[in-house]
């Protein structure tokens, strides 16, 4: 059997083993045997080893002197289920104590495994975790001027106001402890990290108190007097560490470098405690090297930008007697690490009571929480967008700003909350979180008074003439939400103008209300430009919608000498698609039908015959060889049929069999038929090689949709439109005629005439979703009476980063008909909301640019670069670069 002195140190040392769930059984003279917790207990000090007579872990004999039980090590009693936090090395373990109503402060009962409890569905917090920390000042000094007496029910009475979940204090004696203890709202929610009877907390004056469930507990020695007391809770979104401490000040001598060392001893102690690490305490250093030394996080910082002091001799008297230079500072902080951000922070004690104040210093209580859970988003931010107010309407601050700000022309005037902010694919989760903050604000009137400048010129009014306090808190109040966008050394308000001081000192003094916040961002090399608006007061949201494209140019004219033109060099011609159903929209392509031997013989007759025209180009891809050019700015598609190849003449049946459907009912089609394609084409849905819907296949819908409202057709019919097709099952095949069974394809929309065929072939699930989705909102503007029908679609809300695909001109053909091929490869890999936008953005000299959006979660660059690799294959000059979201412009 092996003597208690090695049991001991078994316990203590092996890590398969918590010390805080074993207790000694301790002979005593004419008693029963003493329960001492195996933390507490001093090798080596006043109790021999043959006083120890037995050993308990989680109330089992798993040692006993008596009987010669030795089963520890064995047993699954004391076993620590999961890697320990603390490690025993660095912290030594301590017994956590609460409260029993019959037996008093005693040993808590084992809050389970360190990393278990939090994932077993017990008691366990919320997710979000409220701390305080205060230096509640003792009477070791100067007693006679702190008036302990009096001050200290303002203490407990700001302790339980708190309604912390974790209260970490410094300066804690033992008159103050029996106060503490004896309140109800401790004993009865409450436990300590260790013994409250223990020397260490009279010797360090450091104690923790935490109504969550305590998973361990350990004190890091710093020095005779100082410490940091940790403990491990359980949380609704894992174990969190909880450690405070009190470094040395400047009434010791060298207590600068006495302060160093300890961070640094802090610092190597908390390096190896892995996970979320929350550190409080009074650091006695106003600046921001505690948190700096330690690579954390201030707390205070995230969630606010002003750093009121928490010890000020010129406000607290009892402050102002210990201060050594009168001087305010914030020496209490909040620092953090890992998935925690403070959501919301502020001051305890701050405020007297009949004139006196609980402490020297003033509490600092901090709300943390994991992003999901706090009601912020944490994301990296972005230059490109930026929380702002905008002024009403004002004619001298816009003239001033034209003739004096180089920036005029790519802000309007405003003043920033913050920037930069959210991408701008994150806008819909930053909308509520935006409407939350500023829906408890009321609108506040502003004077803008008053010329200012910042260095290098930067000239501005004060919005914050009439006081700055609404402004602070609307800042405050937006900044907590998003606590990943920059903070700045404090909240300025300001309008820049400009550089010209003088000519600022113009503008005369005016009156404007804020009544909502607005939200701006910019695309590619555009101005900045509202996206959506937050009504303070209420939280209302209002989107901004992009302008529509203004109706293009009547190509009409064009479009009849071209085809002439080159019936008369071709022999015979068609004319198919819209322009000969009658649906074209004015500035619509031109589609026509030669007959040849080869595609080849073609293209240089139409050189000859159409010397102006640009960009004669072959089409790749499709079912039959062609050739595409463009002539005064119309697009026209010259198919070719070459002998033995009926299906170059399907489109030309196509538009036939249209209008024969249609019948009598042709205007109502015809009319409905160009709004329907100007709708699709101002939301990109309209081109096969892009993986959309075909001219065809929005004719054969819209003439369904005619036929199917008979006589009871009504107004437009878009209402009709949208809502049928909205509402449709895409598993079921559309068509004029006999449709087949289902395909299984994601949509199949028949040609009307022979060959009967899906010209949907080229639509992917993700198109899919993306067209019902278009459709429903279509819908919804319709029923509602809205402008914005065709307005371009918000993709910069959808897709995070882009792949910008680089085309020369002599390659836009081969890249068209093998663009498919390249959005399948990304739903393949993932990317299921890939969407390629069918215009390009850019033109130059040389290439033209094309925009596939990639998602939510878009590949990275290498995985990217590996997916295009195969399909840049023979594809010479052509690149593809992923880009971030901002960097693409508006898609038109």
């Amino acid at each position: 059997m092996r003597t208690s002195e090695q049991v001991y140190h078994q316990i203590r040392w092996d890590p398969r083993l918590d010390p805080a769930r074993f207790v000694l059984g301790v002979q005593q003279r004419g008693l029963p045997p003493k329960r001492v917790p195996l933390p507490t207990f001093t090798p080596g000090g006043d109790v021999p080893w043959h006083r120890v007579l037995f050993v308990e872990a989680d109330g089992e004999a798993v040692w006993d002197r008596e009987t010669g039980v030795d089963r520890v090590g064995e047993s699954a009693a004391g076993r620590v289920r999961a890697p320990r936090l603390l490690n025993p090395s660095v912290f030594t373990a301590s017994t956590p104590h609460a409260w029993d109503p019959a037996r008093g402060w005693v040993p808590a009962e084992p809050g389970g495994t360190e990393l278990g409890d939090a994932e077993l569905g017990g008691a366990v917090s919320p997710a979000a975790v409220r701390v305080l920390t205060w230096n509640v000042l003792w009477d070791r000094y100067d007693r006679e001027l702190v008036d302990t007496a009096r001050r200290r029910p303002l203490l407990l009475a700001g302790l339980a106001a708190a309604d912390a979940d974790v209260i970490a204090l410094q300066e804690v004696e033992p008159d103050l402890m029996a106060l503490l203890l004896a309140q109800p709202w401790v004993r009865a929610g409450y436990a300590l990290d260790v013994d409250p009877t223990a020397p260490d907390v009279d010797r360090t004056g450091v104690v923790v108190l935490s109504r969550l469930p305590v998973l361990a507990a350990g004190r890091l020695p710093l020095s005779a007097h100082k410490a940091v007391a940790a403990v491990v809770v359980a949380t609704e979104a894992g174990p969190l560490v909880v450690a405070a401490t009190h470094l040395t000040s400047d009434h010791t001598a060298n207590g600068a470098g006495k302060r160093r060392a300890q961070l640094a001893r802090i610092g190597e102690a908390l390096a190896g405690v892995a996970g979320d690490v929350v550190l409080v305490g009074d650091f006695n250093d106003g600046t921001r090297r505690p948190a700096a030394a330690l690579g954390l996080r201030d707390a205070w910082l995230e969630a606010r930008a002003d750093e009121p002091p928490t010890f000020d001799p010129v406000v607290n008297p009892l402050a102002a007697v210990s201060s050594l230079t009168g001087r305010a500072a914030r020496l209490d902080r909040v620092l953090v690490r890992g998935r925690l951000r403070c959501a919301v922070a502020d001051l305890v004690g701050d405020r007297p009571v009949d004139g006196r104040y609980a402490s020297d210093h003033f509490g600092v209580l901090a709300t943390l929480a994991p992003p999901a859970s706090a009601g912020v988003l944490d994301v990296e931010p972005t230059p490109r967008t930026a929380v702002v107010w905008l002024p009403g309407p004002w004619a001298e601050v816009e003239r001033l700003r034209r003739e004096h700000d180089p920036c005029a022309d790519r802000w309007p005037a405003h003043v920033t909350l913050l920037f930069g902010f959210v991408p701008e694919s994150d806008f819909e989760r930053a909308a509520p979180l935006l409407a939350d903050a500023v829906a408890e604000l009321p609108p506040f009137q502003v004077r803008i008074d008053g010329v200012r400048e910042f260095k290098r010129d930067v000239v501005w009014l004060d919005p914050a003439a009439g006081g700055a306090a609404p402004w602070t808190a609307l800042h405050d109040a937006v900044r907590q939400r998003f606590p990943g966008c920059p903070t700045r050394d404090g909240f300025t308000p300001h309008l820049t103008v400009g550089r010209s001081r003088r000519a600022a000192e113009q503008v005369g003094a005016r009156t404007d209300r804020v009544d909502e916040v607005v939200v701006l961002s910019r695309r590619g090399d555009g101005p900045m430009r509202p996206r959506f608006a937050v009504a303070l007061g209420t939280g209302e949201v209002r989107w901004c919608a992009e302008e529509a494209d203004p109706p293009g140019p009547s190509l009409d004219a064009v479009a009849d000498r071209v085809a002439g033109v080159l019936a008369a060099a071709l022999g015979e011609v068609h004319v198919v698609g819209s322009r000969r159903t009658g649906c074209a929209l004015p500035d619509g392509d031109l589609d026509l039908i030669t007959v040849a031997s080869a595609a080849d013989a073609v293209a240089e007759r139409v050189r000859v015959a159409l010397p102006a025209a640009s960009a004669l180009r072959p089409v790749v891809g499709a079912r039959s060889p062609g050739w595409r050019l463009d002539v005064g700015g119309l697009g026209v598609d010259l198919t070719v049929a070459v002998a033995g190849n009926p299906a170059a003449w399907s489109s030309l049946g196509d538009a036939e069999a249209v209008l024969a459907a249609v019948g009598d009912r042709v205007d109502r089609f015809r009319r409905l038929a160009r709004e329907v394609k100007g709708w699709a084409r101002a939301r990109g849905l309209d081109s096969a090689p892009f993986g959309g819907v075909p001219g065809v296949g929005w004719a054969v819908l819209a003439a369904r949709t005619v036929l199917d409202a008979g006589d009871g057709f009504d107004g437009g019919g878009l209402a009709e439109f949208f809502g049928t097709w909205a509402a449709w099952d895409w598993r079921d095949p559309i068509g004029l005629g006999a449709v087949p069974e289902r395909t299984g394809a994601p949509v199949t929309i028949m040609t009307p005439a022979a060959p009967v065929r899906s010209c949907t072939e080229q639509v992917g699930p993700g198109f899919r979703d993306l067209l019902t989705a278009e459709l429903y909102r279509a819908w919804e503007v319709v029923e509602a009476g809205g402008t914005d029908l065709a307005t371009p679609p918000d993709l910069h809300r959808v897709h995070a980063a882009w792949a910008v695909v680089t085309v020369p001109h002599d390659r836009v053909g081969p890249v068209r008909g093998r663009l498919r091929a390249l959005l399948t490869a990304l739903e393949t890999a993932g990317v299921a909301d890939a969407d390629a936008w069918p215009r390009p953005f850019e033109r130059d000299r040389d290439a033209v640019r094309f925009a596939i959006g990639l998602g939510r979660r878009p590949p990275d660059v290498a995985e990217l670069g590996r997916l295009v690799a195969g399909w840049r294959a023979g594809l010479t000059g052509v690149e593809v670069v992923r880009v971030a979201n901002g960097d693409v412009p508006t898609l038109r």
